[in-house]
């Protein structure tokens, strides 16, 4: 029977503040507290949900029922024999009858292999037909723990462990032994049951009887006792004409998915220029997720990239800068990540380490580094620049500041510096470079974890940080003469660590946060999105989330409008959030889009005139160029939003790009045409160079 084995003063100060955030943000949590997938709606007409089993188990070659074990297994014994199948069961409530499915995919985590030399195990996934198993009865021999499965001889002993009572494989999948998610095609199946509920017995996953003795796979059941492990069943669907949307709401206050489990804490995440997210945390390898699937795919790096620094070059590639040793002891690493290949370069590091640094692209397409702290855990005053080949020092610009700077390239070329501190600086990135002293804002004292984002050229909106937290906004335009931060509206709910995200239509969202005082209190968790209007300036309350998503959250633009809202724990003793929200704006319920028909260049240049096929021409009253997004700890090293001239002609638009690199640096950037309703379209992918 197989067995299954499942300044002085400046610097003085950024060391304390080093010290303190090495006490709390750098203690991996054992607690882990994802949340199990339910039914989702999401924006438009096609809708997701991730739908858990009602039950499952595994059979065995005996007359032992496994359904609260928390394992799920797949064995071969004796030789080119199964000895397992696994028997789930999904209620298909939450679809509405006569809705069209596109998709469903079966979700299972692979947890265990053998240990022999053969690199994969055939798994294949069976409709069950004749007899329909009581999951919680069930066993090799007996479907309901009574009634005999049909008899058959594929099995020891006559055994007949379901395999008389399935129909063929709907999918067949070679099950390496990289831990994680494993997916199988089960579309087919899931119309078929959504067409004929009554002919809903469950599903089969079967072990591989090709294999030699003691060969096996084994997943995560539902009694895993960590949810984001558990198995699912997503499903795509589109719901009949005759299902009306609620009345209203949405178009005022947007809608929010179901929570998705996700297999790492997504505390950075990257908008790479083929659409996917590429996203780490502390713990596990990175991973590249694909909105249109939500399947994740892990692409291991070249050194823990945990705290870095990350933006995009000019060729499209990320780069980051940095990463972690232990406690605030930085990296000097220097990687590179080709979404076109999936794949890491390494490249030359720099001078010294860096651990919570800020990177910004610059006009010229050059990387500034700044801020940190090193190998010795030491504050590092001086910048860097990367040239394409190699760092370059910014010997005569030493200055400590404190983590991750929310820096931005200003009109005139310079660097400006917008915070945390209050007053703001000018770094002159030429020579060796220099700083000089800019404006203090309004709110007294640091804001600590807000966010701050480039909105329009120049434009800066700051929101939130500071301990206790505060609701307060400021402003600043880098096109005055003399700029002057001012205040804004100011948010309904005090906000740390939370996330402003620029939208196409030119208004930034706020995600996430918590209000208490404290580094980072569940207790004031906020979860109400909140979003400003670059035009009044005034903010607007709107739905809540699910997930408590405070520090280490982050939230992310994607180029069909939504947003990801994700993160949350991999440090500071708090829950690991393996799971990540889909945010609809409002937008997306005031009606039709505009839609863009036609090709479009994948990369462009400088003031280049792009014509853009679409029907809708008549009806859009702005064109916006939104560079893709680079996010960490409450801020967008990446995002930055241009509005684009535009014209009529026939079958669309003429839209002219930016002419000027400082407005504009090079790149990946979103094209989005917005209608006069404020609906935007579907984004195209544009490398600027």
């Amino acid at each position: 029977m197989p067995t299954f084995k499942p300044s002085q003063a400046r610097l003085a100060l950024a060391l304390s503040i080093a010290l303190i955030v090495e006490s709390c943000l750098d203690q991996p949590s054992v607690t882990e507290a994802p949340h199990a997938p339910h039914a989702a709606v999401m924006a438009g007409p096609l809708q997701t949900t991730a739908i858990s089993p009602t039950g499952d188990t595994y059979l065995n070659i005996n007359a032992t029922n496994n359904a609260t074990a928390a394992t799920l297994n797949l064995y071969t014994w004796p030789d080119a024999r199964s000895a397992n199948a696994i028997v789930m069961k999904f209620d298909l409530a939450s679809i509405p009858a006569g809705s069209t499915v596109s998709s469903a995919t079966l979700h299972l985590n692979l947890t265990g292999s053998d240990a022999t030399a053969d690199p994969t195990y055939t798994v294949t996934v069976h409709r069950i037909m004749n007899k329909n198993p009581v999951v919680s009865s069930a066993t090799g021999y007996t479907y309901d723990g009574s009634n005999a499965w049909t008899p058959n001889s594929c099995c020891y002993n006559n055994i007949p462990l379901a395999q008389a009572d399935i129909g063929a494989p709907v999918d067949t999948k070679d099950v390496d032994k990289t831990p994680g998610f494993k997916e199988w095609d089960v579309t087919s199946l899931v119309q078929g049951w959504l067409s004929n509920p009554a002919a809903n017995f469950g599903l089969l996953v079967n072990s591989d009887p090709s294999k030699a003795r003691d060969r096996y796979r084994t997943f995560s059941s539902s009694d895993d006792s960590t949810p984001s492990r558990r198995p699912y069943l997503r499903v795509v669907y589109t719901p009949p004409d005759t299902v009306a949307p609620p009345p209203g709401l949405e178009a005022r206050v947007g809608r929010w998915s179901s929570v998705f489990p996700a297999p790492i804490v997504q505390l950075h995440v990257h908008l790479l220029r083929d659409g996917t997210v590429l996203s780490w945390g502390l713990q596990g390898d990175p991973q590249v997720w694909d909105p249109a699937t939500g399947t994740f795919t892990p692409v291991p790096s070249p050194s823990l990239l945990f705290c870095a620094g990350h933006t995009f070059l000019g060729d499209g590639r990320l780069l980051v800068a940095g990463g972690h040793i232990s406690g605030v002891r930085g990296l000097p690493n220097t990687n590179l990540f080709d979404a076109a290949t999936r794949s890491w370069q390494v490249a030359p590091p720099m001078a010294r380490g860096r651990w919570y640094p800020t990177t910004t692209t610059l006009p010229d397409g050059e990387v500034l580094s700044v801020a940190g702290t090193d190998e010795n855990s030491t504050a590092v005053p001086i910048p860097e620049i990367w040239d394409g080949t190699r760092w370059r020092q910014l010997t005569t610009a030493g200055m400590v500041l404190e983590y991750y700077p929310r820096n931005f390239v200003a009109p005139d070329g310079r660097v400006f510096y917008a915070g945390e501190e209050p007053p703001s600086r000018w770094l002159d990135v030429t020579g060796t470079g220099r700083w000089s002293d800019g404006p203090s804002r309004n709110e007294p004292g640091w804001r600590s974890y807000g966010s701050a984002v480039m909105y329009a050229p120049g434009k800066i909106l700051y929101a939130g940080g500071g301990d206790p937290p505060t609701n307060t906004a400021e402003v600043i335009d880098l096109n005055d003469a003399s700029p002057a931060w001012r205040y804004t509206g100011a948010m309904a709910y005090a906000r740390r660590h939370m996330n402003a995200t620029i939208l196409p239509t030119g208004d930034v969202l706020v995600t996430g946060g918590t209000s208490a005082p404290g580094f980072s209190e569940a207790a004031g968790a906020v979860h109400a999105a909140e979003l400003w209007s670059a035009t009044t300036g005034t903010w607007t309350t709107l739905a809540s989330n699910a997930v408590i998503r405070i520090y280490h959250s982050t939230s992310l633009l994607l180029p069909d409008g939504r947003v990801l809202h994700t993160g949350s724990g991999d440090g500071n003793n708090q829950p690991r959030e393996l799971s990540y929200e889909l945010y609809s704006p409002p937008y997306l319920f005031r009606g039709a889009r505009p839609s863009l028909t036609g090709f479009t260049p994948t990369v462009v240049g400088y003031g280049q005139t792009v014509r853009v096929e679409t029907p809708d021409g008549a009806s859009v009253t702005q064109v916006t160029f939104v560079h893709t997004g680079s996010v960490t700890h409450a801020f967008d090293q990446a995002a930055r939003l241009v509005p684009l001239a535009f014209s009529q002609v026939s079958g669309g638009l003429s839209v002219t790009l930016p002419a000027s690199r400082t407005a504009a640096p090079p790149g990946p950037y979103m094209l989005f045409l917005v209608n006069g309703n404020g609906v935007p379209s579907i984004g195209r992918i544009m490398l600027l160079q």
